[in-house]
């Protein structure tokens, strides 16, 4: 199978420019990307040939990436639509969780509060909603 081999070439950058250049690409449709790139170039450029830098990536965690975890994991969630401006249940819990801390509770005993308050709430909306569906009968 053949591949292609313009990755060698050039960068991304260097690419997209020609195609401006040679109006194959309108300037109205350049990528998001170029003019930040543009204006802020990378001090070594990506390049095939360069060797891959040795430094240790840092992990970046927050702290309630641990407790959003553990109630990932004790829980099961409905699909987070992503285009919803709605609050998650993950937020309203680490609310729980973040109010229960500031009563200078131990961390396992706010999360076990929280989580207990949540499932309490949680059920009591479900219920309403399965009493709301149901269809009064009519004699």
């Amino acid at each position: 199978m053949a591949q292609s081999k313009t990755e060698k070439i050039g960068t991304i950058f260097t690419r997209i420019t020609a195609l401006v250049r040679s109006e194959a690409l309108h300037p109205n449709n350049l990528p998001l990307w170029y003019n930040i790139y543009k204006s802020f170039p990378p001090k070594d450029e990506p390049l095939f040939s360069r060797k891959p830098s040795q430094k240790k990536i840092q992990d970046i965690f927050y702290a309630e990436d641990i407790i959003r975890a553990k109630f990932h994991k004790d829980m099961e969630l409905p699909i987070i639509d992503m285009k919803s401006d709605n609050v998650t249940q993950t937020q309203i819990f680490l609310s729980l969780y973040k109010n229960f801390l500031q009563d200078n509770i131990k961390e396992e005993e706010a999360y076990e509060k929280a989580l207990q308050n949540y499932k309490e709430t949680y059920n009591a909306k479900t219920m309403l909603k399965q009493t709301n569906t149901k269809k009064p009968t009519s004699n």
